[in-house]
């Protein structure tokens, strides 16, 4: 019921419509501020763009575009039962619409079942060509729900040990729920995991395992398999301070194919920008976020590649 059903095709009556959520694992990668400038980037394309800032009790999406706190929030949705279209709040860009969060407001943990399914079916109604969501630090069922709704996942990092092993962790935490929602499907999952429980006696060592075991062991319908190999991430590296620190990328991509047999996408980075990050904290909230043509750059090359899924070649720095 959380994710779209086998089978079915992902696009609403709007054809060309795409959910984009963005994650990034743990705090203080950079998350919001690459999702407003990838907004940023398709309105200035002549597309339609709509942010939704779900990342609850940490919602700050409202300030990378000058909207002060106060301005209706997905709260409302909850609280108010306000239709998700009328909390869309413009901005100073074109094209670009927003829907900020509230900080003081929902736990993402208190969200109800029947309030996480309303809010999907509203979310893939609006009238947009994307839709961004604006995810949440942690690997919590909501979290990672709110993850697997969109048609393409991007997680973003920083070139550190913690935060990429965190970042592996949400998406190895991300492709098991997508398994187990899947087999649920068909009755499976409690047999599979009993299986994974198990491992040692299966000579299992890792999700790879896992998914050969029930592809041999039980009888599946290939349609499960089918949802698998389409599941994709996209990679993107914020604050890089070294030329060298682009391996990260292709390292962290390569981590997911080797463990879990999933394919990622390096989709690009972006420099650190002393300057920008010095003067991010002197905002005020009268006015959207001024970016260097440089970042606009590398935010604009991160941009087209998660459009059309390609992604960065080593060497290509």
């Amino acid at each position: 019921e959380l994710m779209k059903p086998l089978g079915e095709n992902s696009e609403s009556s709007l054809e060309s419509r795409e959910i984009w959520a963005i994650a990034g694992g743990k705090g203080g990668t950079g998350k919001t501020f690459l999702t407003s400038q990838m907004a940023v980037s398709l309105a200035s394309k002549n597309k339609r763009v709509i942010v939704i800032d779900t990342d609850f009790g940490g919602a700050n999406i409202h300030s990378f575009f000058g909207l002060k706190k106060k301005v209706s929030s997905l709260n409302y949705f909850f609280e108010e039962k306000e239709p998700l279209e009328n909390l869309l709040v413009e901005t100073e860009v074109n094209n670009l619409q927003v829907i900020p969060g509230d900080f003081n407001a929902i736990n993402v943990n208190a969200i109800k079942h029947m309030q996480k399914l309303k809010l999907f079916r509203h979310i893939k109604n609006l009238q947009a060509d994307y839709v961004l969501l604006d995810i949440g630090a942690g690997s919590n069922f909501n979290t990672i729900d709110f993850f697997l709704l969109a048609d393409k996942l991007i997680v973003v990092t920083v070139p550190e040990i913690t935060a990429i092993e965190n970042l592996f962790q949400f998406i190895r935490n991300t492709y098991f729920r997508k398994l187990f929602f899947l087999l649920g499907v068909y009755g499976l999952k409690t047999r599979a995991k009993d299986v994974w429980k198990n491992r040692k006696k299966y000579n299992i060592s890792n999700i790879i395992g896992l998914i050969e075991h029930i592809r041999t062991e039980f009888d599946c319908n290939p349609m499960i398999f089918s949802e698998l190999s389409d599941f994709s991430i996209n990679i993107i590296l914020n604050k890089l301070r070294s030329p060298t620190e682009v391996e990260h990328g292709f390292s962290i991509r390569s981590l997911c194919l080797k463990f879990l047999g999933v394919n990622a996408l390096f989709s690009g980075y972006v420099e650190y920008d002393t300057q920008f990050w010095k003067s991010l904290s002197l905002i005020q909230p009268k006015s959207s976020i001024q970016v260097s043509p440089r970042l606009q750059n590398e935010i604009h090359k991160i941009t087209g590649n998660i459009q059309l899924m390609t992604q960065m070649k080593i060497g290509n720095t």
